[in-house]
Parts: structure tokens; C-alpha cells; sequence
């Protein structure tokens, strides 16, 4: 698909990121968490450590990223915003409310809550909200129920209504491609996609050409909502005996990351797509801290978790 192709469809551009009159829409998904935090154990990396990230984010020599995305509205992620502001670092946030079905009514309707003082508190960083991510679609682990659809599209009226930035939902394409994501949809501002060729049995050859297919595919389905990628990557390591990992036929090296980025990258930018690739940095704890350090889940960062940078940043121009 072409960028004329891609711009011909009838969708309502409300998620433009800039800085300084610049577009940075080519943004990345960002936990802060080292080797022994998590959000398990309530971990808020300090802001020694954040400040490092940020740097390695913004000027490193290969390429640069200036918009960023967080998952949960926890100190945490606050402690990033209060860093980025303190520095008046030039990064701006897709800011998240984390729900879910393992936690209590009380619980999600405080992610909403402090969503929306994050979003009011660092107005001029927070640049979006997502209420949510990967909630609806059948394999989720803390998926709602469709039943739950009433209550979630008053959360986004709520915050829609107590905020001034676009609001969205973030779940996979097997979410989007349902009959009933239209109503949702219709409420959002815009859709955030998922689509992972790696999951989905795609060799290398085709994972760009299989995602352009997919993001192509939901925005026939919601001609008028813009569509932004919020997660799509290519880990550098895969067990073929954990889990879904049997899934995995595409090789899982650096090598083979580096060749999935350029390409994606190249066709992001060609399209000026708004979107969130996963990931800035190796999360040990990700995908249980108990199992193997070769598991994909681990391995999705173009950084290590000590923070060097793989093969992907050779050669790259910004």
C-alpha cells in the first residue's frame, strides 16, 4: 500500500503529535523498570535512572524518539512525567489507564481517575489517553467481558469530558476486526492497533507486508477513525517450549529485529503513521521473573535491560 493509498481512505486525523511545529509520530513504548523492578513489587525507578532512559531516547546518535508510551496511571509512570518535566526534556506521552478483570471495580475506577489528573497535572507532556490495553480480545488475560462495553464507554465519556487530549483504546487487530468493536470505536477519538507479524506465524519476508495488510484491513472497517499502531516489534530471543512461543517461526535474533525495524520504520514514515513501536528497553520481569531470560517476552527492547543498545541502532539515520 502506498502512502496516497493509505491517505485516500476517509479517516478523521485527530492524534497529530509535534514539537515544535515538528511531527513525532513515530513514537515507542517505554516501561521504566530495571532488572529487579516491577510493577509487581510497586517498583518507581528513580529518577537517576529515568533520566538516563529519556537521554538514550532523545539523542542517541542512530535515532531519536520524542514521543513516548506508558501503560498504567501508578507513580510509577508518574515519576517519568515528573522527570520529563523537571528537565523540560522534549518527549511527549500517550498516557494509560490500566484495566483490567483481576482487579477490583474500585481499582479501575481509580485508573481513571488518576488518568485524568495526570493528563490535567502535565498538560503540556501528556498528549493522549488510552483507557486500556488489550481488554477486549478473546485471548486476554484480563479481558472484559462484552457485557462490561456500557461501563467502559462511560469511562471514556468521563475522561473525554474531564480532559482536553484525544482519547483511545489500545487492543489487537483480533479486537478490531469484530462486529462489536464498532460501537466502541464510534465513542474513541481514534483506534490504537496491535498487530504483531511474529505472533501471528509470519516469517520475516512478510511480517511488514503482513502488517500493512492487517492495518489496511481495520482501517477499511472504521473508514472514519484514525488508526495509530501501538504495539507491533520483533523480539531478539524466543523459547519454542514456553507457551505461545510455539507460535514464533520467524527467527528471533538481532539480526533479523534490525531487518523488521528498518522496513517498518521506513513504511511508517512513508505513510506518516502515528505509532508506538514496542519496545525501548529488555523487561526482565515481563512474562514471569521466575522463567528463563531467553523467553520473547523479555526480549522485545531495541536497548538491553542494562541498557546497551542492540544491532537495530547500527547504522540508522534519525
Amino acid at each position: 500500500m502506498t502512502a496516497q493509498h493509505s491517505k485516500s481512505l476517509d479517516t478523521k486525523t485527530v492524534f497529530e503529535p509535534m514539537i515544535n511545529g515538528k511531527w513525532i509520530g513515530i513514537g515507542i513504548a517505554y516501561g521504566s523498570y530495571r532488572d529487579n523492578e516491577s510493577p509487581h513489587k510497586d517498583s518507581v525507578s528513580s529518577e537517576e535512572d529515568i533520566l538516563e532512559d529519556m537521554t538514550l531516547l532523545t539523542t542517541n546518535e542512530s535515532v531519536k524518539w520524542n514521543l513516548i508510551r506508558m501503560y498504567a496511571a501508578d507513580p510509577a509512570s508518574e515519576q517519568v512525567l515528573k522527570t520529563i518535566k523537571k528537565y523540560k526534556l522534549p518527549i511527549k506521552v500517550m498516557q494509560g489507564a490500566w484495566l483490567s478483570s483481576t482487579q477490583t471495580d474500585e481499582e479501575n475506577e481509580q485508573q481513571i481517575s488518576e488518568v485524568i489528573r495526570l493528563a490535567n497535572e502535565y498538560k503540556d507532556i501528556v498528549v493522549s489517553v488510552n483507557l486500556g490495553n488489550e481488554i477486549f480480545v478473546d485471548w486476554s488475560a484480563h479481558k472484559l467481558e462484552l457485557s462490561d462495553i456500557p461501563r467502559y464507554l462511560k469511562w471514556v465519556e468521563k475522561v473525554k469530558t474531564a480532559t482536553r487530549v484525544p482519547v483511545t483504546l489500545a487492543d489487537d487487530y483480533n479486537f478490531w476486526n469484530k462486529p462489536w468493536s464498532q460501537e466502541v470505536a464510534n465513542a474513541l477519538d481514534y483506534i490504537v492497533l496491535h498487530a504483531y507479524a511474529m505472533w501471528n506465524q509470519q516469517g520475516l519476508e512478510n511480517a511488514v507486508p503482513w502488517t500493512e495488510s492487517t492495518y489496511h484491513d481495520i482501517n477499511v472497517l472504521h473508514p472514519n477513525k484514525q488508526i495509530a499502531l501501538g504495539e507491533s516489534g520483533w523480539a531478539t530471543s524466543s523459547v519454542s517450549s514456553n507457551g505461545d512461543e510455539q507460535l514464533i517461526i520467524g527467527e528471533a535474533s538481532e539480526v533479523a529485529q534490525k531487518i523488521f525495524f528498518d522496513a517498518y520504520r521506513q513504511w511508517l514514515k512513508d505513510n506518516r503513521i502515528v505509532s508506538f513501536y514496542f519496545e525501548a528497553f529488555d523487561e526482565k520481569w515481563k512474562g514471569g521473573e521466575d522463567k528463563e531470560n531467553g523467553i520473547a517476552e523479555k526480549n522485545w527492547g531495541i536497548f538491553r535491560s542494562d541498557r546497551s543498545s542492540k544491532s537495530v541502532l547500527q547504522d540508522l539515520s534519525a
